[in-house]
């Protein structure tokens, strides 16, 4: 099963994101012990793909010196896109977490829903504290528009 205290600090995390990138975090679980963490690095990077899920994967293979996270969990703030659900099939996650929903750019339980159909099947729970991880993205969102009508 989850653990809260793991959702409440990418939750910290993510509202701790600067520099105009979208506030979502994420962190590689393993043996009740965070492995790695990451926040949104596409602005800062000006790469496309530096989302949280696939930074905080990245740290933790490197770290293992592995190509699988076969018994680890990811927390993340929001539900993964079509790419991030894609490394998070390659590498075989166990288990995947996240808070705040998303109809529009989702992949797990929205558009392709990419686990129905792959022989990968990671256990996935929604909704973690979702009003609290979609509140910190509207709140962005909001005073994104805010600045740019100045």
């Amino acid at each position: 099963m989850f653990d809260l205290s793991v959702m409440d600090i990418v939750i910290d995390m993510a509202r701790s994101c600067r520099n105009g990138e979208v506030p979502v975090a994420a962190a590689v679980v393993l043996d009740e012990t965070i492995i790695s963490a990451a926040t949104n690095e596409v602005e800062t990077s000006d790469i496309p793909w530096h989302h949280a899920e696939f930074l905080a994967v990245e740290g933790a293979l490197k770290k293992l010196g592995s190509r699988y996270l076969e018994m680890a969990s990811l927390y993340v703030t929001l539900e993964p896109c079509a790419f991030c659900a894609a490394v998070l099939e390659k590498v075989r996650i166990k288990n995947i977490y996240f808070g705040a929903y998303d109809p529009k750019f989702g992949a797990i339980c929205h558009n392709i829903r990419l686990f129905e159909h792959s022989f990968i099947r990671p256990n996935v729970v929604g909704g973690i504290r979702e009003e609290l991880c979609s509140n910190i993205l509207k709140e962005f969102f909001k005073m994104l528009r805010i600045k740019e009508d100045l």
